[in-house]
């Protein structure tokens, strides 16, 4: 039997989340369904589309706290150098973490695919954007160092160059297909290695 009345409408999202993201943690996105979460909450599923519409809302949603979580680590190590190498070795380094201690939701954050003509919360493009920007902004800051053609590419066109080549690094990492060691030492090296090549 549901329990409808025992919490509020931000109470029974904040539980729809915590629950999702829990049975992501331990399964993959396969195994995230709307009966499953509303089970786990203690709630019938009509009360869980009060907070959400579909399975792909509720993933946006858990995939944008997930971001929000994941921008949250980057500010934090970005603020500890000022030299832009060091900050963007750190910025990497935080983001492998992420990637191996979150792995299931921070696949699912990529591996999920809205319907066509549906896209995601402007406040979860913000977050997304904030996040290049964190790198975009090592990279003008070590633009001076940077000689040659390389001068001419900018910083926000470098910035989705270098994370994407950081992205796949780390997914290759934590999917066991890098090809080299494996360890995290290793891939750590693979990304000290690339942020050399852009600074």
């Amino acid at each position: 039997m549901g329990r409808r009345n025992l919490h509020s409408r931000d109470e029974l999202r904040e539980l729809a989340l915590s629950e999702a993201a829990r049975l992501v943690d331990s399964g993959g996105m396969a195994a995230l369904g709307m009966r499953e979460v509303a089970r786990r909450m203690g709630y019938t599923v009509g009360s869980l589309y009060m907070v959400c519409t579909n399975l792909d809302d509720l993933i946006v949603q858990v995939n944008e706290r997930t971001v929000m979580q994941l921008r949250a680590s980057l500010e934090a190590v970005a603020g500890r150098a000022r030299q832009p190498a060091r900050r963007l070795r750190l910025l990497c380094a935080a983001y492998l973490d992420f990637a191996q201690e979150h792995t299931q939701r921070w696949r699912m954050v990529f591996e999920h695919r809205l319907p066509p003509g549906q896209a995601a919360p402007p406040t979860y493009r913000g977050h997304t954007h904030a996040i290049f920007g964190l790198v975009a902004s090592a990279l003008r800051d070590a633009a001076p160092a940077r000689e040659g053609s390389r001068s001419r590419d900018t910083p926000e066109e470098l910035a989705v160059v270098l994370w994407s080549a950081v992205h796949g690094i780390c997914m290759l990492a934590v999917t066991g297909k890098l090809g080299v060691s494996g360890t995290h030492a290793s891939t750590r090296r693979m990304l000290d290695l690339l942020v050399d090549r852009f600074t």
